[in-house]
């Protein structure tokens, strides 16, 4: 969930939605999650947005999966 408070822009809140997907998509992971994402996560890049999410979701699919 991205509050248009925080970006209020439509490009900006679709643009993150879709980095999320992508995260999420590459972990194996798919629907019936939510995120809340906070001002600041844009500033971030895709780059470091990945590398903080990929180890945490790798762990969180490794024990689903068992």
């Amino acid at each position: 969930m991205v509050k248009k408070k925080d970006y209020s822009l439509a490009v900006h809140r679709n643009k993150i939605k879709r980095w999320i997907r992508e995260i999420f998509h590459h972990s194996g992971l798919n629907g019936g999650y939510v995120v809340v994402v906070r001002f600041g996560f844009l500033e971030m890049g895709y780059r470091d947005v990945f590398n903080e999410f990929n180890p945490v979701l790798e762990k969180f699919a490794s024990k689903k999966r068992v």
